[in-house]
């Protein structure tokens, strides 16, 4: 399986004259880009455009055909979201898409150590780049498949993404079951059990400090609209979003140093892709639902799972925190944390019980043979709530006879 990584290098500069040419290239790339957009929805042979934008904005021949594939691929994502009413159109400074044709890097002796040769308007601009030592090595000994260039407030930086092969276990292989249910309370509850049900294993990871952080920068922002200081709510917004996406990275770096200390393992996530769909609760209820970041925790999840030879899959989400895991009787939840079943009035934590719950459902899959994707398993949403409750010990029958 082709696993992609991407690597961040920030450009050093040296004199006004490349920052003015890369400033100027980048400008002409999103007026490019617009352009292909605009024409391709107006139904323009796509195979005309690129004399056109050769003459109009004289970028060299590899960017005219990145800026192409951009607006070929914002346009498909505009018409295949029907609720997306907005046309795509880039304003500003937008990421400059690069390959071996636009960029190339040399090591030197110099002060900085490695330099980035980029394609301009005004002919090729030679600029130091820097990071940390492994991000250079990494650059100096693998082929990169792409590179953008981006600008934000701190300066010009270049995003290389390599791409490498990991081979993923596959169904018969799996020997151990990480199942994690993600929260608001608790970010996210792992259980890891072995292929016969036994539990090995179990972690929390709180979301009290980013539900305190949130209601801290809430209420700050509150003071500062009645200042009206919307440069200000704006930069905490963005502090907010980075707090919660370095608590996020840590989270995913533990689960997958937990997966690690197991062979052949899967991680087992639940598919909450709709979820917000069916949200109607109190006003804080829905602002705590909306800014919760689970989606954000699946993608890094995912990524360094499949970077690390880790197999990952996804079930379907209703009632895996509703079915006791002693009986298969209902559970009763309160609002807190705490589930009591109502056959053998057996206590538990809900979250716990979820990410219990979650690994058995994927043995139900299991069993009637759902799941050929190393990320994203076919599988329906045709189980009743009592599913959850399959007997893993089913499956550990099926498996000691084969």
């Amino acid at each position: 399986m082709k696993v992609s990584r991407t690597l961040q290098f920030k450009i050093i500069w040296e004199n006004k004259h490349k920052l003015l040419s890369l400033n100027i290239t980048m400008r002409q790339y999103r007026k490019c880009v617009n352009f292909y957009l605009h024409e391709i929805a107006k139904g323009t042979d796509i195979t005309k455009l690129y004399y056109m934008a050769k003459q109009q904005y004289n970028l060299p021949t590899a960017l005219i055909q990145t800026a192409r594939d951009i607006a070929k691929e914002q346009y498909k994502s505009y018409t295949n979201n029907k609720n997306n009413s907005h046309f795509p159109h880039f304003i500003g400074f937008m990421l400059m898409r690069m390959d071996h044709r636009s960029i190339s890097f040399k090591e030197t002796n110099n002060h900085f150590k490695m330099w980035a040769n980029i394609s301009t308007i005004n002919g090729r601009v030679r600029v130091p780049i820097t990071s940390c030592d492994r991000y250079i090595e990494e650059l100096k000994n693998n082929r990169f498949k792409a590179v953008q260039l981006k600008y934000n407030n701190r300066g010009l930086y270049l995003s290389v993404t390599f791409e490498d092969n990991r081979v993923i276990p596959s169904k018969k292989d799996f020997e151990y079951f990480i199942g994690i249910d993600r929260g608001i309370n608790n970010i996210a509850t792992v259980v890891v059990q072995n292929k016969y049900g036994d539990l090995l294993e179990s972690r929390f990871f709180s979301g009290k400090r980013v539900l305190e952080k949130r209601r801290r920068y809430a209420k700050l922002r509150e003071q500062l609209g009645k200042k009206k200081l919307w440069g200000v709510i704006h930069k905490t917004k963005n502090k907010e979003r980075n707090y919660v996406k370095d608590i996020n990275q840590k989270i995913s770096t533990e689960i997958i140093r937990i997966a690690k200390k197991y062979p052949n393992t899967v991680i087992i996530l639940e598919n909450l892709k709709f979820i917000r769909d069916k949200i109607n609760w109190s006003k804080k209820m829905n602002k705590k639902a909306h800014s919760w970041a689970f989606k954000e925790l699946e993608d890094m999840i995912v990524h360094k799972a499949h970077d690390n030879s880790i197999a990952v899959r996804r079930v379907y989400p209703r009632g895996t925190s509703s079915t006791c895991k002693n009986c298969f009787g209902r559970v009763r939840r309160s609002p807190s944390a705490r589930a009591v079943c109502e056959t053998c009035k057996k206590e538990y934590n809900a979250d716990w019980l979820g990410a219990v719950n979650i690994t058995r459902r994927f043995f139900s899959y299991m069993l009637k043979d759902l799941g050929c994707s190393e990320s994203s398993p076919r599988q329906g949403n045709d189980e009743s709530e009592g599913v959850t409750a399959q007997d893993q010990y089913g499956l550990v029958a099926q498996l000691k006879v084969s």
